[in-house]
């Protein structure tokens, strides 16, 4: 039977001192192996890229002359879902809207507005409440579409522009179609090949549970960050025992929003304000060996000739590299989640 290996190459870099050029010295660097999918990741020591203050938001999130998300224009600017995904024409949870996507990345494809009556909601007011309307409502949609037939499906969301979103009205995106994402595949295949004395997703949480990476656990989804990032500031949440989002239950979507609000908290205390997140469906044919997975990472901030996050070595190699171990970002996150109300939050 196989266990995870958390396998790191440490090796020592050779550079001038900044502000010295004329010595040398030793520098640290870690090669981190993802245990399923073989990936690597770079750690870095020394300059951090963080920033040490928060940009000024206002000219960029304030509300222009025509926002399709905002409730005065969404009932002309968007459409409407046949009968076959919901009799209502558009899915509605709390303050939450489900549309269909103008914009053609999959077979079906819906796009999900935390709230219509505000243009702008920074990530202090991405409450629980409000996250977890957002994944009922997609959890709604998800059915709608699988009643049509079984296929991949995923939520997935850009939070301004350095994320890769064209409006800055915060929303989230699902894509449903017979083939999925290169990285969906991925997990399914590494899942299901997993030779363990558990499902690897069950292996991993047992692993993580109360160690350097853990941050926080509600009902069956833990939350840590991974060994291997990809991202900077990246945090997981694995659901146990759902391998698909139709299968999420009202329970997992409030425990993620509650989950994944207290991230964007701890993200505004670090001054970011710019993320993407995903949640991993397990395909038509998952099964027991394969969890929900959900991914958040934070992006470049939004200012002015912003430098991106993203370089050679993401884009070309297919490599990360983030200047923050993820020990320490559990360390920096779990208060967050020690600090909740719900005695099942803690580190």
């Amino acid at each position: 039977m196989a266990a995870i290996e958390l396998v790191e190459h440490t090796i020592t870099a050779h550079v001038p001192e900044l502000g010295n050029p004329t010595n040398r010295i030793e520098v640290p660097l870690s090669v981190r192996v993802d245990p399923l999918t073989g990936r690597t990741s770079r750690i870095v020591t020394g300059t951090k890229l963080s920033p040490s203050a928060r940009p000024d938001l206002s000219a960029l999130t304030a509300k222009p002359g025509f926002c399709p998300f905002c409730t005065d224009r969404l009932e002309a600017a968007t459409g409407t879902f046949g009968p076959e995904i919901t009799p209502d024409g558009r899915i509605r949870r709390g303050s939450a809207v489900i549309v269909p996507n103008v914009m053609a990345y999959s077979e079906y494809s819906s796009v999900g507005l935390y709230d219509t009556d505000r243009h702008f909601i920074d990530l202090p007011d991405l409450t629980p409440r409000l996250v977890e309307d957002l994944l009922a409502a997609f959890v709604e949609y998800t059915r709608g579409v699988h009643r049509i037939r079984p296929m991949w499906s995923s939520v997935n969301a850009n939070y301004l522009p350095p994320s890769g979103s064209s409006l800055v009205h915060p929303h989230a995106q699902s894509a449903h179609d017979d083939i999925g994402t290169t990285f969906q595949r991925v997990l399914a295949e590494r899942s299901s090949a997993w030779r363990g004395h558990h499902s690897f997703w069950e292996e991993l949480v047992e692993l993580e549970e109360r160690g350097p990476r853990w941050v926080g656990g509600r009902g069956r989804v833990a939350f840590l960050t991974p060994f291997a990032p990809v991202g900077f500031h990246e945090v997981w949440g694995v659901v146990a025992g759902c391998p698909d989002l139709g299968e999420l239950t009202a329970q997992d979507c409030a425990d993620l929003g509650a989950g994944m609000s207290r991230i964007f908290a701890a993200y505004h205390e670090l001054n970011l304000t710019s993320f993407n997140w995903a949640l991993y469906g397990g395909g038509p044919d998952a099964g027991d060996e394969y969890s929900l997975l959900l991914r958040m990472v934070s992006r470049s901030n939004a200012e002015p000739m912003y430098r991106s996050d993203v370089t050679y070595f993401e884009k070309l190699h297919d490599e990360a590299m983030t200047d923050l171990a993820p020990e320490d970002l559990a360390a920096t996150l779990r208060p967050h989640f020690a600090r909740s109300t719900v005695h099942d939050f803690g580190s």
